[in-house]
């Protein structure tokens, strides 16, 4: 069970130290002093039971720890921004939102019969396409900006962290010159 005591703010703050390099800059975006930042950080250290950052003049670098913290952390801001930015939606349009990123060669061939399909299943759904390059496309899925990606899967050390499940086979063909 995770521990009560970690607030939202807790995890915003360390991920926004991260992506910010540094305390100071970190509390320029949060409009946060200096003190009220590390003592943030300092009690989700402390409920966690682990340094997660070592702080010094050329600003911050993560511990094991909070790189394995650092993930699921970004994961977890990602998802509640998707979630209130489908409540705004819903708001605004009546209807659910969403986008979906696919790779180019998967949005040439597979994409249009999807659609078409998912037109006839959720016809209220806004959705919004992108594609992209694999590297462009996982970013957008861990920042949140896209709900799902189509694609193949890429090497191992880009799918940390991103949970995927096989939807398609594609045969692969080897062409090679005689001799070969």
């Amino acid at each position: 069970m995770i521990d009560r005591r970690i607030k939202f703010r807790h995890i915003e703050c360390f991920a926004t130290i991260q992506r910010h390099g540094s305390l100071k800059r970190a509390c320029t975006v949060l409009n946060l002093t200096q003190p009220a930042l590390s003592k943030t950080l300092k009690e989700l250290e402390e409920i966690l039971g682990a340094t997660l950052m070592l702080r010094d003049r050329g600003g911050v670098r993560l511990t094991p720890e909070g790189r394995v913290f650092l993930e699921f952390a970004e994961m977890s801001l990602a998802a509640l921004q998707r979630g209130v930015d489908g409540v705004a939606s819903l708001r605004e349009s009546g209807g659910a939102v969403l986008r979906v990123g696919t790779l180019p060669s998967v949005a040439a061939r597979l994409l249009p019969h999807a659609v078409a399909r998912f037109r006839t299943l959720a016809p209220d759904v806004v959705l919004e396409l992108q594609d992209g390059p694999h590297g462009h496309l996982t970013a957008q899925l861990r920042a949140g900006t896209v709900d799902l990606v189509i694609g193949r899967l890429g090497a191992p050390g880009t799918m940390m962290g991103l949970s995927f499940t096989q939807l398609y086979l594609e045969r692969v063909v080897f062409v090679v010159r005689p001799g070969h």
